[in-house]
């Protein structure tokens, strides 16, 4: 698994690595992109169903986490963290 400076450095992002970076689980990931909260893209001939391949563009999962979300960065005795306050800014 890549480090969260490898993560900052990357312009798209697999399901894994996109719930890394934004602190959740793969689960609430896959629920932002199955409520078309989040756009993705699928890459052609890899598989079928939950299989697929998907990959997550930073750009987009930046604009949503900005959108939608507060971010706190953090500095740790073990390097870089990102924490994510899950609540929903207000319109």
């Amino acid at each position: 698994m890549l480090s969260m400076t490898e993560l900052n450095n990357k312009r798209a992002f697999t399901i894994a690595e996109a719930a890394k970076y934004a602190c959740v689980s793969r689960a609430t990931l896959l629920n932002w992109i199955v409520s078309r909260l989040l756009p993705y893209e699928e890459l052609p001939g890899r598989g079928k169903g939950s299989h697929k391949f998907r990959l997550i563009r930073k750009n987009d999962l930046d604009a949503f986490l900005n959108t939608h979300y507060y971010r706190k960065n953090t500095s740790h005795k073990n390097g870089y963290s990102q924490e994510l306050i899950l609540f929903e800014k207000e319109a």
